[in-house]
């Protein structure tokens, strides 16, 4: 059976929670397995910036949350991640996961899965958030399924819910397409 790991780099249940759940639950609605994870709940510590080691070992040498997180991401078959936006783009949280996923670039541990994206913002940066998220996954030679971004004025609206359940809906008939 397919899999799916949905990931939250908000610190918050808010609004970037609530879209990446709905995505979450229309995969599930299509028959798919769906872990939803939030990063706040994890440690993850920065990048030592070695390289060298992740090559060689095919491992990172920091004990921390990530080693959890490492063995859930090469099990899934499709990642949604979700960001708010920070400065124009991903929170610190997410740039430490994608930053410290350099284990599995080099061993080829994503290769081939299915990404997706999800960007919320105040006023803007969403797309650029967007743009570093489709950046992992293009280092990851992942196959980039789509994404959206929300400028959140007020709560989640129906639109919004809408627009995250149709994301999760193209990830679940391109794994069910194969």
């Amino acid at each position: 059976m397919a899999r799916v790991l949905a990931v939250v780099g908000s610190p918050r249940k808010g609004t970037t929670y609530k879209l990446v759940e709905a995505a979450a639950e229309a995969v599930r609605e299509n028959g798919i397995e769906v872990e939803l994870v939030c990063l706040a709940e994890y440690e993850i510590k920065p990048c030592w910036g070695c390289s060298e080691h992740c090559e060689e070992a095919g491992a990172c040498r920091i004990r921390d949350g990530m080693e959890e997180l490492y063995r859930k991401m090469r099990e899934a078959d499709a990642l949604i991640i979700g960001t708010p936006t920070y400065f124009w783009t991903v929170s610190g949280t997410l740039k430490n996961f994608i930053d410290r996923s350099l284990p599995l670039y080099y061993t080829g541990g994503l290769k081939g899965k299915l990404g997706a994206s999800i960007s919320v913002s105040e006023e803007s940066g969403q797309n650029e958030a967007l743009n570093t998220i489709s950046s992992f996954y293009q280092l990851h030679e992942m196959k980039e399924v789509g994404g959206i971004s929300i400028v959140r004025a007020g709560p989640v609206s129906e639109a919004q819910l809408e627009a995250a359940r149709a994301l999760g809906k193209m990830v679940a008939e391109r794994l069910r397409s194969g």
